[in-house]
């Protein structure tokens, strides 16, 4: 009897684990309606098929808002349950108002709201076995070759006004994959004077939104895989996590204000947040994007009236960071700024195999309490003055309002608490920024603070314009620290071009020598920097130079490191 009821209790215990059966939804423009309280719709949703005739019919939505919105007043709930499929066809498909002015023949979508509040209330949770999924139609093939394939991509946008039309707040165990989220039209909100027209805000409202997407203290277990976020008007993200936020493929551009943004405005710090960026892209943010068109109207500095961060923070943050295979480009501040990470004691960070380049700030940024840190096999170009010349595939006048090059003086600040660990190893530093490695102390002391500084390249180039910024002639300055850090391990660097700095430095295995890259430029002007090959010449020094590290087990493009022996200095491996 006792092994009965054990058994009867482990089936029902075991039934109980399991997920329960989920849905999935389609939308495609030849769908039909969703049924209200106070009508009979055309389709149920439940299936990939288009509506003939009749009511209640097993079909397709024809409009992704029926997810949510039925058309009654005030009625902002989903209509799918936690852990269902949502396959979005065709597009683009509108979020917000269809008119100016919200009204209109037929007109009912967000009735009981006005236009910033029409974007879709909180998604459904799923669970840790069971995903809710919000899918372009092409997810299964979105990518080839480790990149989106922007063609595959299902296009959502919001406008006239509206706030936001991928709203996050709140989202747990939710993946969202295959889709383009933007804007239809060039106003802007964020530079002086403003170019081509600032928004009207009143009706009739202007087609515009303010943020693609937004996230708060409770999304968490978040997925956003093969993603195109570019062209509104303030961020591309914005907001504070709760937990794990996955980014995968993901490219963040053209964004008025910043990239992706942790500020939600109010410095609302994250909770036990862990943001993973993994081969994806943040460019030209602080730009306005061209509509239609995909290249910058018009790009502004914080003198300007704008902002331009390609990742920014609040003061009060703690978040844990893992980058791998990303890329900062081109935006018109800092291209990765975590330098508000004041809080916490688990806040790891870990930026591996990425690049950075063309930003009008710093490259790479973070703050004394993300520790430990680890940064290796990255490349780094320090033209903080690229934006201030002609750009390939940019209007002759998109920096036409843009300042404030160089802002910070530095290519790659960062800091320590007491007790801090910094491991810096097997990059590649192109700069001519006023100072390259701006280091602090945020403690009264950090004499128990370790930087390890091995198998670096550091290539400084002299740029007079730089002189009024900052710099001074004879090239970019080294190491520049604020307070004393308590041990420091060099060995095995490169330095060349660099201010200030005396070979032999002290350090084993340092040399002050030509690094000679593959067609290494001379610097003359802006572009000369561009497409920078870093891969080593024949006859470069780097080459079997390095000290062999367990922690670099292969290089910037995947290349295994050697077990022993042969061990190149800087990100890549010959």
């Amino acid at each position: 009897m006792i092994l009965r009821r054990t058994a009867l209790f482990l089936f029902f215990a075991l039934l109980a684990s399991l997920p329960l059966s989920a849905e999935t939804w389609y939308i495609r423009h030849d769908g039909g309606t969703r049924s209200s309280k106070e009508h009979a719709g055309q389709c149920d949703g439940k299936a990939d098929a288009p509506y003939r005739k009749g009511a209640n019919q097993h079909c397709a939505f024809n409009d992704y808002r029926y997810l949510w919105d039925d058309q009654t007043y005030n009625n902002d709930a989903w209509v799918i349950a936690g852990g269902d499929t949502v396959i979005i066809r065709g597009g683009p498909w509108r979020v917000g108002w269809d008119a100016a002015t919200g009204k209109g023949a037929g007109y009912t979508w967000c009735l009981g709201g006005g236009t910033s509040s029409c974007s879709n209330p909180v998604i459904p949770s799923g669970t840790a076995a069971q995903h809710t999924r919000i899918l372009g139609e092409n997810y299964a093939t979105c990518s080839h070759d480790g990149t989106t394939d922007r063609s595959k991509l299902t296009q959502i946008f919001g406008g006239f006004g509206l706030w936001t039309p991928l709203n996050l707040k709140g989202a747990q165990y939710v993946d969202v994959e295959c889709l383009e989220v933007t804007r239809h039209s060039q106003c802007i909100f964020f530079g002086d004077p403003p170019n081509p027209a600032p928004c009207n805000r009143s009706t009739p409202v202007d087609d515009y939104d303010s943020d693609g997407v937004i996230t708060d203290v409770h999304t968490h277990d978040l997925l956003l895989q093969d993603m195109w976020i570019h062209g509104h008007l303030g961020r591309g993200i914005k907001g504070p996590i709760g937990g794990i936020v996955t980014c995968t493929r993901c490219d963040i551009a053209y964004n008025g204000a910043a990239g992706w943004d942790f500020d939600d405005g109010n410095a609302t710090a994250s909770v036990n947040g862990v943001w993973n960026f993994n081969y994806s892209t943040i460019e030209w943010n602080g730009c306005n994007q061209a509509y239609p068109g995909t290249g910058a109207i018009s790009c502004y500095g914080q003198s300007n009236g704008g902002y331009g961060d390609g990742v920014g923070t609040p003061m009060g943050m703690c978040l844990a960071v893992n980058i791998d295979h990303s890329n900062f480009s081109y935006n018109t501040q800092d291209g990765l700024d975590l330098g508000h990470g004041d809080k916490g004691n688990n806040c790891p960070l870990k930026i591996t195999n990425s690049i950075a380049y063309g930003n009008g700030g710093g490259s790479f940024k973070w703050g004394a309490n993300e520790n430990p840190a680890v940064f290796t096999n990255n490349i780094a170009i320090g033209n903080c003055r690229r934006m201030s010349e002609p750009i390939p595939g940019q209007p002759s006048t998109y920096n036409a309002h843009l300042a404030d090059f160089c802002r910070a003086e530095d290519a790659l600040p960062f800091d320590f608490r007491q007790g801090g660990t910094v491991l810096f190893a097997n990059n590649t530093i192109v700069t001519y920024a006023p100072t390259t490695f701006d280091i602090d102390c945020w403690d009264a002391s950090c004499s128990n603070s370790t930087l390890i500084f091995k198998n670096n390249i550091v290539l400084g180039y002299d740029n007079p314009k730089t002189y009024n910024l900052g710099g001074k002639p004879g090239g970019p300055g080294g190491f520049y620290f604020q307070k004393p850090i308590g041990h420091i391990v060099r060995s095995n660097n490169i330095f060349y071009g660099l201010r200030g700095l005396h070979c032999p430095t002290g350090h084993p295995g340092e040399r002050c020598d030509d690094p000679k890259f593959v067609s290494q430029p001379h610097f003359n002007s802006e572009k000369d920097l561009d497409n920078f090959n870093v891969h080593l010449s024949p006859s470069s020094p780097a080459r079997g130079a390095g000290a062999t590290l367990p922690e670099v087990g292969s290089d910037y493009e995947g290349k295994p490191r050697p077990s022993a022996g042969g061990y190149d200095i800087g990100a890549t491996q010959n």
